[in-house]
């Protein structure tokens, strides 16, 4: 292949990726209930779920500069599925699990992590969502900015 033509198909590439990420959406991660069996909901407002169509939802253990998955689920085939909540171990009909269910900890953080399309069956647009998130107190709250601490790269390099 040319070198004029090697740089056409990388910048369709990079032109493609550019515009993928966006038109890509953020729909909120909700978690509520208690350690054994929190769900997870979807949309602005708690206490309201809105149906998302749902791809996958990750939730992993946020230990030292470590995320180790303690539960994965991913819809079956390349369709996403339409889903007010999602209870914690139990995998919805239409999804596989991925990484079987840890028992959780108080205390200990945890991220979650959803993803799926958005919109018509004709304007289908990609969404990831989600939240940092711990369980004090009997209930489950957002982890604040402070606890989070600096952010860190794949190398362990802070932003400088």
């Amino acid at each position: 292949m040319k070198r004029g033509a090697v740089w056409r198909v990388g910048a369709a590439l990079a032109t493609t990726a550019v515009a993928l990420a966006a038109c890509s959406a953020m729909i909120p991660v909700n978690i509520s209930g208690g350690l054994e069996r929190p769900v997870a909901t979807f949309g602005v407002d708690p206490a309201k779920p809105e149906k998302a169509c749902l791809g996958g939802l990750a939730v992993h253990e946020r230990s030292n500069a470590m995320m180790r998955p303690v539960w994965s689920i991913e819809a079956r085939g390349r369709d996403c599925r339409g889903l007010r909540q999602v209870v914690y171990g139990e995998t919805p009909e239409g999804f596989e699990t991925t990484v079987e269910a840890a028992p959780l900890k108080p205390g200990v953080r945890y991220a979650i992590v959803g993803y799926g399309l958005t919109g018509g069956a004709l304007s289908r647009v990609p969404w990831r969502g989600g939240d940092e998130v711990v369980f004090e107190n009997g209930r489950w709250r957002p982890v604040t900015p402070q606890e989070r601490g600096p952010r860190v790269d794949a190398g362990g390099e802070a932003p400088h």
